[in-house]
């Protein structure tokens, strides 16, 4: 999954959609802005795990047992050349092949391989290190694998893996006005940037709900984001998600900005 629209860009249409441009984030400030497309881009992930796949190389830690609950950014290079941030995994897909001690350097593959066949047939397999040749995880811990052989305490070890992550958090930083020059981008995939600005602008309205003409357009975008992620569900596994609300977590701790 790549990400090529810009939160400038996106914030631009809500805003202008908002009727809020003179000057920009006079009524809805740009850090509520930031706060909804965070709180939506993760509603998504909830929904469309598919949204935050991402294909990445990472460096493994000491040992045979490897996690991606947490990838620090100095453990990570990413697939879409972003600078490094810290990857919160919430499902491996794939480890594919070996990197190199730099990351940088293609290797061998790594054959995917069932872990009670290796607890059979190689019992002291934890215990051996070398160059990764399998991996073995189970979906039951769909954020730990395991490689074999194991990492040494004193290699290098880069490997390009495939995984679901959460979204990266967008930071308010005063600079996503119309005009602004910084490059950041969504954290889903392009194709669901009409669904944020869905889901913003209905967050946007109900902040004046006692307004009736502002409760009618809240309730007619939470209609449209959420009969777009019922479809999008729908067609991938044939059962719809059966949203009816919009999905938010009120006591979620925003992002510092």
């Amino acid at each position: 999954m790549t990400s090529t629209v810009l939160v400038k860009d996106l914030l631009y249409q809500v805003s202008t959609q908002l009727h809020d441009m003179a000057p920009q984030f006079t009524r809805w400030t740009e850090k509520e802005l930031v706060g909804w497309l965070n709180d939506g881009q993760r509603a998504i992930a909830k929904y469309m795990p598919s949204s935050c796949s991402r294909v990445d190389v990472v460096k493994l830690v000491p040992g045979t047992k490897q996690s991606i609950d947490l990838i620090p950014s100095t453990r990570i290079m990413p697939g879409d050349g972003s600078t490094p941030a810290n990857v919160y995994g919430i499902a491996m897909l794939d480890v594919r092949r070996n990197m190199g001690v730099n990351g940088l350097t293609p290797g061998d593959v790594i054959r995917v391989v069932d872990m009670e066949i290796l607890d059979s047939i190689y019992p002291n397999w934890h215990t051996k290190t070398g160059k990764p040749s399998q991996y073995a995880f189970k979906p039951v811990t769909p954020t730990t694998f395991y490689v074999s052989p194991g990492v040494g305490a004193a290699e290098a070890v880069w490997v390009e893996l495939s995984l679901i992550a959460l979204p990266t958090p967008i930071v308010s930083t005063g600079n996503l006005g119309f005009g602004g020059s910084s490059t950041v981008v969504i954290s889903v995939a392009d194709t669901y940037a009409d669904d944020l600005i869905n889901y913003i602008l209905a967050r946007a309205y109900m902040k004046d709900a006692e307004f009736a003409a502002n409760s009618n357009l809240a309730a007619a975008h939470t209609t449209l984001f959420t009969s777009s992620i019922n479809a999008q569900v729908a067609a991938l596994t044939g059962v719809s998600a059966n949203l009816q609300s919009l999905p938010m977590n009120p006591n979620l701790a925003r992002t510092p900005g």
